[in-house]
């Protein structure tokens, strides 16, 4: 039980000392105007990540096509996973190429590239990343450690400063359900 409570105190403290952190407050807000000015825009959001990231990445989509807080019309947004796609590309380019195939035939100079790393140097997002800037879609993220290399590609970095990944990821779920819950707020608040 010990083991818990320590956990709990870890995460209040990373949560309180965010909370006061003006730095990653702006780029959460950045993020979400950055995805709000996408979809004004008729763009679309595309999420990839790594394992725990990969089911975020996954988990924001179901947020945005599905519902958050309430029923209302589907979001435009697709994770950049498709078991026969993503195999077939792996094959071919290698594992750091599985998403940025994706974005150079999905990817448009309205839509916004998620990525998600808890160590911000995933070789594949990265890739994705590039392809992303090449083609006019906006990069944001959500990144954890000290932002890694993928900072250097965002136009909005969410840096979560701890190197505990589980830490990291409670926080960044914490990050995509604050996203999720503004931007369905802001197209459709519930009167």
């Amino acid at each position: 039980m010990k083991s818990m409570q320590n956990k709990l105190k870890q995460s209040a403290e990373l949560q309180n000392l965010l909370a006061k952190d003006k730095v990653f407050l702006d780029s959460l807000e950045s993020a979400r105007n950055t995805i709000v000015k996408s979809l004004e825009n008729r763009g679309k959001l595309m999420t990839c990540g790594n394992g725990g990231s990969a089911t975020q990445a996954s988990h924001m989509v179901g947020e945005f096509v599905g519902r958050f807080a309430f029923d209302r019309p589907a979001l435009p947004a697709i994770s950049l996973y498709d078991l026969a796609t993503t195999t077939a590309v792996g094959n071919d380019y290698g594992y750091e190429g599985i998403f940025f195939r994706f974005v150079e035939s999905l990817g448009g100079e309205n839509d916004v590239l998620f990525s998600i790393s808890t160590s911000g140097n995933s070789g594949n997002c990265l890739k994705a990343m590039e392809s992303a800037k090449k083609k006019g879609v906006k990069n944001i993220a959500l990144l954890g450690n000290d932002g890694g290399k993928m900072k250097n590609l965002a136009d909005a970095a969410i840096i979560i400063p701890s190197r505990d990944i589980p830490l990291i990821q409670e926080i960044h779920l914490m990050a995509i359900h604050w996203i999720c819950e503004e931007v369905e707020k802001y197209f459709f608040s519930k009167s």
